[in-house]
């Protein structure tokens, strides 16, 4: 998503929420049922870079999804270690887990599932010094039985990648979101906020 865009959104959203109150923007997870919560996956550097000063700007919290192997990795579109430190101590970010290799899990043994789902929690724990209970399926992939290695990880919310609003019904384990893409009108964000575009998620697994 360019830069143009992404402020865009931002200016959207901040106008969409002093016009409508049930759009507030809280922190992911605070409710699943009420506002609208702003996540990332993967840990890109211009999370860090370009997001963060603006969001903290208009006070809107937000969730960051890490892989620890990406961290690793030494690319530079992602955050390296001491970029995730710095962004995880900005205010109203939250740091959470997108597995250790960002792998599908389907292609790891429910033993491996486990290990990745695991390591993930501990390093980024480590590193940001902060607990990391939250986690985003890598690719949306959410194989059958998934649930239970993430229960045993330490997890207690996660998002997938399945299109549509969450009430208090649903799966605090499978977590539905709305993405914005580059190009997205003002307009075009604040009706899919409103709902005008979840005909997307109509018949999605659930």
């Amino acid at each position: 998503m360019s830069a143009n865009s992404f402020a865009s959104h931002v200016r959207a959203l901040d106008e969409a929420r002093q016009r409508y109150s049930y759009l507030s923007i809280l922190k992911f997870g605070a409710s699943v049922s009420e506002g609208v919560s702003i996540t990332f996956d993967d840990g890109y550097a211009t999370t860090l870079s370009y997001a963060m000063p603006l969001l903290v700007k208009h006070a809107m919290p937000f969730h960051v999804f890490v892989s620890p192997a990406l961290v690793e990795s030494g690319d530079p579109r992602y955050l390296d270690v001491h970029q995730l430190k710095e962004l995880a101590q900005s205010p109203g970010v939250t740091i959470g887990a997108h597995g250790y290799h960002h792998v599908p899990l389907s292609s790891l043994s429910p033993r491996r599932q486990l290990e990745d789902l695991s390591a993930a929690k501990r390093w980024l724990e480590d590193l940001v010094q902060q607990p990391v209970t939250t986690l985003s399926y890598p690719f949306g992939d959410t194989p059958v039985n998934i649930r239970s290695a993430v229960q045993e990880a330490g997890y207690s919310l996660a998002a997938c990648s399945i299109w549509g609003f969450n009430d208090q019904e649903t799966d605090l384990l499978m977590l539905r979101r709305i993405d914005c893409w580059n190009g997205d009108s003002q307009r075009t964000t604040v009706t899919k906020l409103l709902g005008y575009w979840n005909w997307i998620g109509k018949g999605s697994r659930s």
